[in-house]
């Protein structure tokens, strides 16, 4: 699985100037190209679309990759100069929340040869993630607790030792939370000098238990976050 800021720093990368895909120009060029269309099937503009070449040495330009092209108003996109090789081609929409730590992304996988200079892809996005708006304050003294990180991680009892997880840091800047939708998800929210809040049983705050969000479904969250003993902190 591709770690969990992949996705973030492809959406960072976008804004930089691009790279070529091939290092060689004496070497053929190719052209990946395609449509991406929402969870209803219609076009999407506004998505980036990011490749990574698979394969190539850990750490390398090309296995990081890059964003090159935006769909248009009709979903389309295209992306020239690609080098020959095996490609991901992955559509996000950071905005919107379609990433791949959310497992609202979605990818292909394509194979450029001299034989075969081109490829196309149809990308479909969905479903929609869900959103969490913590609000967490000091237990003890009501103040609100500016910057804090929420993390979760699926809970599935059929496969105990395979879990999958992600988190983010929210602030004044960002306060939403996207999660993955319909999976039963184990949430905390930890904060510095603070004791760690673990997501609970309304009906019972001793029980701890899991949340699961519809698509599309957004969360309030009242947290009291209870301060740290000295000797802990």
């Amino acid at each position: 699985m591709r770690p969990v800021w992949l996705a973030l720093m492809l959406s960072l990368l976008a804004s930089l100037p691009t790279f070529p895909q091939t290092a060689d120009s004496s070497q053929p060029e190719g052209t990946i190209s395609g449509t991406v269309l929402d969870e209803h099937g219609q076009p999407f503009k506004g998505v980036q679309v990011c490749t990574y070449m698979l394969g190539a040495p850990e750490g390398s330009k090309e296995s990081r990759g890059d964003c090159p092209a935006t769909t248009d108003e009709a979903g389309k996109f295209r992306i020239d100069h690609v080098a020959m090789g095996t490609f991901g081609v992955e559509a996000i929409k950071l905005e919107d929340g379609y990433v791949a730590f959310a497992g609202t992304s979605v990818k292909e996988v394509v194979t450029l040869t001299p034989n075969q200079l081109s490829a196309t892809v149809v990308l479909k996005l969905g479903p929609k993630p869900g959103v969490l708006l913590p609000s967490v304050k000091d237990k003890f003294t009501g103040k609100p607790v500016t910057v804090f990180e929420v993390s979760w991680a699926i809970s599935n009892p059929e496969k105990p030792n395979s879990t999958y997880s992600g988190g983010q840091t929210i602030s004044r800047l960002n306060e939403r939370a996207i999660v993955p939708p319909e999976k039963y998800l184990v949430l905390t929210i930890s904060a510095r000098g603070y004791e760690k809040w673990v997501y609970h049983d309304p009906s019972d705050p001793s029980r701890p238990a899991t949340i699961r969000l519809q698509p599309g479904e957004e969360k309030e969250l009242l947290v009291e976050l209870e301060p740290q003993a000295p000797e802990d902190r």
